[in-house]
């Protein structure tokens, strides 16, 4: 490196070498002192300053030669590349294929549950009411008014064959409808059965595709 008081002495305009010059045009670190020099004397003469480093350029410099990480583990530099990485919705469809398989079971297992459960409270209700109607008639017979010769209207019970009658007709019309309502049962049964069938056929299907 150059000699710093030579430097000094060309900078105050007492030494006028031209080996000097020539050699600090090719010295970085004898530019680096000749400016410090400057910067010295500029602030002993209090003259304004110009920088020459501007920090925010210097730093938006540095940001754009920064090389970019992606999520795929390559580098790449931001003057050659300029990509916005975008992660895009699932369709409804595709989110339904990408669901487990048992949590489609398990929410179909679910919905038979809940059916089957809906038809025995309906049957045990129905079932309870025609019971306690049935019990009630049978605390209570029916009278019957009968008309003596006397002429005078009296109460008489009824037969107990006529009230086991009644109670026979009042048992086939309870079952009759207990049937009627386990035929509707078993046809809303085999109606599910037949929708989870098509569900599953077309959930194979769309995962096919």
């Amino acid at each position: 490196m150059a000699d710093k008081e030579k430097i000094s002495a060309l900078m105050d305009g007492e030494l006028i070498d031209k080996a000097l010059i020539s050699e600090l045009s090719g010295d970085q670190d004898g530019v680096k002192v000749w400016r410090n020099y400057h910067l010295i004397g500029d602030v002993m003469r209090g003259d304004t300053l110009h920088s020459e480093w501007d920090i925010a350029e210097q730093v938006s410099l540095a940001l754009e030669k920064e090389p970019v990480h992606n999520q795929f583990g390559k580098t790449e530099n931001t003057e050659h590349l300029d990509i916005t990485f975008t992660e895009s919705q699932p369709s409804p469809a595709q989110a339904r294929r990408q669901l487990p398989a048992w949590l489609g079971q398990l929410g179909q297992v679910a919905i038979a549950a809940c059916v089957s459960l809906a038809v025995v409270v309906g049957v045990q209700q129905y079932s309870g009411d025609e019971n306690s109607h049935i019990a009630g008639h049978e605390q209570q017979p029916p009278v019957l008014q009968t008309i003596p010769l006397a002429g005078s209207a009296e109460p008489v019970s009824l037969t107990r064959e006529s009230v086991q009658r009644q109670e026979s007709a009042k048992r086939y019309q309870t079952e009759t409808n207990i049937q009627e309502q386990r035929r509707r049962i078993n046809a809303m049964l085999q109606d599910y059965e037949l929708q989870l069938k098509l569900n599953s056929e077309n959930s194979n299907h769309s995962s096919g595709h």
